[in-house]
């Protein structure tokens, strides 16, 4: 799978311009997932991540190569939650490693692509409250005074992300990345990331053959792009 491989390969030349630290979750204790949406109010946070008018970046790309995801990791550019003192700027990528021959085609292969992007609809680690919106593509989130004081890490949270994709039978490793860096260029990687949603719904427009003025589209010379790509993938197969 090539369609996301130009935003793998700009989110790894940016990776390669900043400290990055490598995160190894406690194997010994895996921190809670409540199971529901939870509620944390103004006097019971700590801080926010991406919260106000702070950026918060948040995306997903899938590709079959293991030279650009090679095993479960976790990734931070910044603070870690401990180090954390008042809110932040935030950015949380997900680049995905599937098995191509099990995602399926035409709107199957559509549908397993939301159904992997839609993991973050079902996580919810106790005293780190997400805040999504579908239509803007941001992520925030809202960490518990007691989630801090008992230690809550990226690590952790990683850990959940990475265990509740891998539940999808595609997904075969997942490189994670968590950015609160001051000075990181968040514009430059939501313009990088942005494009993959866009070749999401591209192939979305191409399968179900979209009538359309494509003239005037601003997705027209994606879905070029995304047309071109898939014909040489099924030429490969």
């Amino acid at each position: 799978m090539k369609l996301y491989d130009e935003c793998l390969t700009g989110v790894n030349e940016l990776l390669g311009e900043y400290p990055v630290r490598r995160l190894t979750p406690d194997t010994d204790k895996k921190w809670k997932d409540v199971g529901k949406n939870q509620i944390i109010f103004q006097s019971d946070t700590a801080f926010e991540l991406g919260g106000g008018t702070l950026p918060a970046v948040s995306s997903i790309a899938l590709t079959d190569r293991e030279d650009f995801v090679s095993d479960d990791e976790i990734l931070l550019i910044g603070n870690d939650i401990p180090e954390i003192k008042k809110d932040s700027p935030f950015a949380r990528i997900a680049l995905v490693r599937i098995n191509e021959d099990e995602m399926g085609s035409g709107d199957a292969l559509y549908q397993t692509i939301r159904k992997i992007e839609y993991t973050r609809y079902h996580l919810n680690p106790e005293g780190y409250m997400m805040r999504i919106s579908a239509f803007t593509h941001r992520e925030a989130a809202r960490v518990s005074k007691s989630a801090v004081k008992n230690g809550l890490s990226f690590a952790d949270v990683g850990r959940l992300f990475i265990d509740e994709y891998k539940k999808q039978k595609q997904v075969k490793a997942v490189k994670l990345l968590f950015v609160t860096a001051p000075d990181f260029p968040y514009d430059k990687l939501e313009g990088i990331m942005e494009k993959s949603e866009k070749i999401t719904t591209a192939l979305d427009h191409l399968m179900k053959n979209v009538k359309m003025d494509c003239g005037s589209c601003r997705l027209k010379d994606v879905c070029e792009e995304v047309e071109a790509l898939s014909e040489k993938d099924f030429k490969k197969k």
